[in-house]
């Protein structure tokens, strides 16, 4: 288990420099983020699915984990009535949701821009009526 906690922490070693090297394109005037102290993390969990539910005051993001297997995890261990295993939650209110949100859909579009080659196609986000503000690696003119 151990070993596969290593393999993690080295990637996102790797993931965070890359973000390092993307951070470094975009203005001084972004707020850095607080470092992270590796650790202090738990064994990671492998995630095959997410789902998120929502309330009016709190957010639910489901990390699960399914292989189809006829009757997996099935109450009645019968087929169609697999479940998939919850491998680890989160519970976040609406403007943490919305925080999370905008940091994974940056890091996807800097991860595009480092990572893609220009003649593939190259899906980003972008925020809509959001006045002045705009997700990182989104060029103000698209």
């Amino acid at each position: 288990m151990s070993e596969q906690k290593e393999e993690a922490r080295k990637a996102f070693e790797q993931v965070e420099a890359a973000a390092d090297a993307a951070r470094s394109n975009e203005q001084a005037d972004e707020r850095p983020a607080m470092p992270i102290d590796w650790s202090t993390e738990p064994t990671p969990a492998a995630a095959n699915g997410v789902q998120v539910l929502h309330a009016p005051r709190q957010f639910a993001v489901v990390f699960t984990d399914h292989a189809p297997f006829p009757g997996r995890n099935a109450v009645d261990h019968k087929a169609g009535n697999e479940r998939a295993r919850v491998v680890a939650s989160l519970r976040m209110d609406p403007d943490t949701y919305f925080q999370a949100l905008s940091v994974m859909a940056s890091n996807w579009n800097r991860f595009v821009e480092a990572h893609v080659p220009p003649q593939m196609r190259q899906p980003r986000f972008k925020l809509i009526d959001a006045g002045d503000m705009q997700l990182h690696g989104f060029k103000p003119e698209e």
